[in-house]
């Protein structure tokens, strides 16, 4: 809770992806076609269904393994559990986001902490536009 004189209720704290064996770089030349988002916004998550989006403030696209273009204004729109269920690689490169990152609700605002490697999922939903070169 933010505050003694606000109710406490479920929320994010501290919230992180072990990291697993693979190389980054190994991660992104196995991918054919596929989005590399380096830095995320923000997002907000549905806790009684699962559902999240995400924005990202940095990605490109990856092809034939290699990044390339990049692009602006793409949003990750998909299924906590269900997204988990396509991770596919984990990269041995766990970064914690560096702090300035709040979990808002319902008028309370909270400071947090996140990490995660490179990850490999190999479906998500994906809304943006490419920027031309």
């Amino acid at each position: 809770r933010e505050a003694y004189n606000y109710a406490p209720m479920a929320r994010m704290t501290n919230t992180y992806m072990l990291p697993g064996k693979s190389d980054p770089e190994e991660i992104i030349k196995s991918t054919k076609r596929g989005i590399y988002a380096k830095r995320f916004a923000g997002g907000q998550v549905d806790i009684t269904k699962g559902d999240f989006t995400f924005t990202v403030l940095e990605s490109y696209m990856i092809e034939d393994g290699k990044l390339t273009a990049p692009l602006k204004d793409v949003t990750l729109i998909g299924n906590g559990p269900d997204v988990m269920t396509k991770v596919t690689m984990v990269g041995n490169d766990l970064k914690f986001a560096d702090g300035g990152w709040t979990c808002g609700k319902n008028g309370q605002s909270v400071p947090v902490g996140m990490g995660i490697p490179t990850t490999k999922v190999s479906e998500i939903t994906v809304g943006g536009t490419k920027v031309k070169a």
